[in-house]
């Protein structure tokens, strides 16, 4: 069974005298277990997707099915953890009172609820504001608390809508550690973001979308063969490389750099001429060089 199932969602919306297609026939699903991340340009329509999910808002035509609910059934979101991209609070309550009253929601007993905020409090750098009230939170620190609150409730499902947002290069360190090891506790993690970077750092699969509609699905096999477009082959600093194009090394080896299409061809050849080679490494497009292309691809 899918963890969620979504299947083509469209959603229109009114903007003054024309009408703006925010979804396009969006299908996808995510898997138990797995990090799922989100990827496109603000305005693509994740916002819109998750709130959909959720059941914040409806969408005109499909269907989401969560753990086997309907998304339209309260109880397929019992066990979902949910953080909103510009969360909004009762800004007079502490961030503890925010956390027991999470927990309180989803019927967690009180020790246990007090125990586990505790426990994220100090995970997420926020033990000495635990009393502050959140008026007096910072951008980073409401996310933090708002991250917090979704796991309080030690979720099967967790969707974090630009959780990174607003956050420093040490706070989005310790997040990204978070959502590991809540995907090690079972959980399966859907978060959306246009933050190439940090997708590309914990995810084991990417749905990329762009104006409304969902253009690629890169999963880890993809990323790793789609992405590949060379080799370098290191050799020894004495090897004789007549022939070769070759860059020496600051340690005296030497680099050939050659397109994917030519690896084993070219091993036989400077295996053949008694060339000792040291290593091959891939050469690689990173994620984003990857998303403009795919972007590019669709838009053309």
């Amino acid at each position: 069974m899918k963890a969620v199932e979504v299947k083509n969602l469209t959603k229109s919306y009114k903007q003054k005298l024309k009408t703006v297609q925010a979804l396009k026939g969006v299908s996808f699903d995510i898997k138990k277990g797995e990090i799922c991340g989100f990827l496109g340009p603000n305005g693509a329509g994740k916002s819109t997707t998750l709130k959909i999910i959720m059941d914040f808002i409806k969408a005109d035509s499909g269907s989401v099915v969560i753990n086997g609910i309907s998304s339209k059934d309260v109880r397929s979101r019992m066990h979902i953890g949910f953080m909103a991209e510009n969360p909004s609070y009762i800004d007079s309550l502490t961030g503890k009172e925010l956390l027991i009253f999470s927990a309180t929601m989803h019927r967690i007993e009180k020790d246990k609820a007090l125990k586990r905020a505790d426990e994220l409090l100090d995970a997420l750098d926020l033990k000495k504001s635990a009393n502050k009230k959140l008026r007096n939170y910072s951008k980073g620190m409401i996310q933090r608390i708002g991250f917090a609150a979704s796991l309080i409730i030690e979720p099967k499902i967790l969707i974090l809508d630009e959780p990174m947002s607003g956050l420093d290069p040490i706070g989005r360190y310790k997040f990204k550690n978070m959502i590991r090891e809540t995907q090690h506790q079972g959980c399966s993690i859907f978060f959306s973001s246009h933050i190439i970077s940090d997708i590309e750092d914990i995810c084991d699969r990417v749905i990329i979308i762009n104006k409304g509609s969902i253009i690629k699905v890169v999963d880890e096999h993809m990323m790793k063969t789609f992405s590949l477009y060379g080799y370098d082959i290191i050799v020894s600093k004495n090897a004789q490389l007549d022939g070769f194009k070759y860059e020496s090394l600051k340690n005296g080896l030497k680099s050939i750099r050659i397109d994917k299409s030519r690896l084993e061809e070219t091993i036989i050849k400077l295996k053949g001429n008694g060339v000792d080679i040291i290593a091959v490494e891939p050469i690689k497009k990173d994620l984003e060089k990857l998303f403009v292309e795919i972007v590019g691809q669709n838009e053309n």
